[in-house]
């Protein structure tokens, strides 16, 4: 990374709550601190909590503004939704008056609109990092002011003229870690291992759609499991597989990701972009289930991957335990399918993500 201008550099991040969200946009403002003292870093949240913590954990600043996603479940929800966005407006101008930012990013979601659009109009350096293939509605409106859109999939270069390939940054947590080291973690044997996670809040089709395919496969196959159900299936999984006699390991939420991601030979998970990111950084042959809502960003995504024999896509509406079960047992004895997947996944590997989009943003600056 080049050296930082001359002066301090005021650095405005505009984050959501969710992990697609913020764990992009914490391993961003961890590689500028870390690159360059002479900056200092605020983010911007929504006044519903759930960010705070990280954040603070973190030991950076933080502003709060009041924007909700617009519900139209009725006139009154309407009414306070839309009296909500023109308050942010209000108070995004108020804390980019008071903070005076030589760049602001945004990492996508209605939060981002208020304060990127009145930084733009404030001609304030801008930039908005997509994580999906496609622009979201937000990133979308957003592309026609900022001056960059930094974005996680090469495809997506194309379909912006102010796009720039900076890939999808990852936690700096997730390391590659010996397998040996993963399965005392674990307390799991020497064989096959599967890791099955739905996303940050946990996924009840996946979750059921594996504990059949266990229930049916347990006497079949010689294979291991670690499990990341969520909070609302935990229980229910805990009792369930209280009675099955492969080795397991079942958790509502997991830190060390990068312990599973290195143990695993084969992963079921959700298709989220920064899921996809960490799939291609640890290799790892993987069953992708799309969300299928959030305007189809999953599937879109997922089928990137399939384009390019990257992994297997099962679409929500066509799982069952039998069809992931025929796609497990497949991928179990196929070595050669298994590895090509690996091989493919790089592809969407990006080598320094964090620092290409640290590098566009002081560039900005400079």
């Amino acid at each position: 990374m080049n050296p930082a201008p001359s002066g301090r550099v005021k650095v405005l991040i505009v984050s959501g709550a969710s992990a697609g969200h913020l764990y992009p946009a914490l391993a961003f403002a961890q590689r500028l601190h870390e690159e360059e003292r002479n900056l200092e870093i605020t983010f911007v949240s929504s006044r519903r909590g759930e960010l705070e913590k990280s954040i603070a954990e973190s030991g950076f600043g933080l502003f709060l503004i009041s924007v909700l996603p617009f519900s139209f479940k009725s006139f009154k929800k309407f009414l306070q939704t839309l009296y909500h966005f023109i308050k942010s407006f209000l108070e995004s101008f108020f804390i980019i008056e008071k903070y005076r930012p030589d760049v602001v990013i945004g990492f996508g979601s209605y939060l981002s609109f208020p304060v990127l659009l009145e930084a733009a109009l404030f001609k304030k350096n801008t930039i908005i990092h997509e994580q999906n293939v496609s622009l979201g509605l937000a990133n979308k409106a957003l592309s026609f002011f900022v001056d960059k859109v930094a974005v996680s999939f090469k495809e997506t270069e194309d379909s912006c003229r102010k796009a720039v390939f900076t890939g999808n940054p990852l936690r700096q947590s997730l390391v590659k870690a010996k397998k040996e080291d993963a399965r005392r973690f674990f307390n799991l044997e020497d064989k096959f291992t599967i890791l099955t996670l739905g996303g940050s809040q946990g996924s009840y089709a996946i979750n059921m759609a594996f504990k059949r395919c266990v229930q049916t496969l347990q006497e079949k196959e010689d294979f291991q499991f670690i499990h990341l159900s969520g909070k609302n299936d935990y229980n229910d999984l805990k009792k369930s597989y209280n009675y099955i006699k492969i080795k397991h390991c079942v958790f509502d939420f997991l830190k060390a990701m990068h312990l599973a991601y290195s143990l695993a030979d084969l992963v079921v998970s959700r298709a989220g972009a920064t899921t996809i990111a960490e799939l291609a950084y640890f290799q790892k042959a993987a069953i992708l289930i799309p969300y299928p809502y959030a305007q189809g960003h999953q599937l879109e995504n997922a089928l990137a991957l399939e384009k390019e024999a990257a992994a297997v896509v099962i679409e929500e509406a066509q799982l069952t335990g039998d069809k992931l079960c025929e796609n497990i047992v497949k991928l179990i004895h196929g070595d050669s399918q298994r590895k090509c997947l690996e091989h493919k996944i790089q592809k969407f590997a990006a080598s320094d993500a964090a620092g290409s989009l640290a590098d566009l943003a002081l560039s900005l600056v400079r």
